[in-house]
């Protein structure tokens, strides 16, 4: 459990992709994660059971979500994706974007 972070000041683990991934406050059921992406890094579809939104800091994302159109968002957008749905993006920019998880993604924390 961590209840009050800073982000500057947490590790951050390095995608496959590339990514920079750091785990910021989580409880209970619920997971806070900073994701920083250099322009052009490609997050390949994956799913999850885990209940997702995401909101772009900064930057520029392509969203991909089986069962929608590819969706440009920049800073200010947000997403929903919901459990088991594949889904990925590709950065068009130097990119931030927070992600919150319900439940909790174990696998981040291993």
């Amino acid at each position: 459990m961590k209840i009050i972070t800073q982000a500057g000041q947490e590790d951050f683990v390095t995608t496959p992709e590339g990514a920079q991934r750091r785990i910021l406050s989580y409880g209970g059921g619920l997971m806070l994660v900073e994701f920083t992406f250099e322009s052009g890094v490609s997050a390949p579809l994956h799913s999850h059971a885990n209940e997702q939104v995401g909101y772009v800091v900064s930057g520029e994302i392509e969203l991909i979500m089986a069962g929608f159109e590819r969706t440009r968002l920049t800073a200010g957008g947000s997403y929903y994706v919901a459990p088991n749905v594949k889904h990925g993006i590709v950065t068009h920019a130097p990119t931030v974007v927070i992600d919150c998880f319900t439940p909790i993604r174990a696998d981040f924390l291993t």
